[in-house]
């Protein structure tokens, strides 16, 4: 073996940059972290009002998957109305039997 393809096997096994990078930004990324949460222990005010704000946030992202979902079930209705007499019993036992799995599963976990 000579020396070009012992330094090609080691050129090989060490990790490339990718992963320098990747490690250089976990720690910059977990400095970044450590620094704000000490900041808003030391700062109770800030973080309460973080606080609300988020659980404002989340409480407006589920108004908005109401507010999508009885949408939907507007827009399906409308469908199922607008459908000639003939074909609705038709569609609605198609639709029932292609997502009775999934609207069994939704219905357990609800429970």
């Amino acid at each position: 073996m000579d020396i070009n393809e012992i330094l090609k096997m080691m050129e090989k096994s060490l990790p490339d940059e990718t992963l320098f990078a990747d490690v250089i930004r976990d720690l910059v990324k977990d400095e970044i972290e450590s620094t704000l949460k000490d900041k808003l222990n030391k700062n109770p005010e800030i973080k309460n009002e973080l606080r609300a704000a988020v659980l404002e946030y989340i409480e407006a992202k589920f108004k908005e998957i109401s507010a999508t979902t009885k949408f939907t079930e507007a827009v399906a209705k409308l469908g199922i109305v607008s459908l000639p007499s003939e074909m609705k019993d038709e569609f609605l036992k198609t639709f029932l039997s292609t997502f009775q799995k999934e609207i069994s599963e939704a219905i357990e976990k609800t429970l």
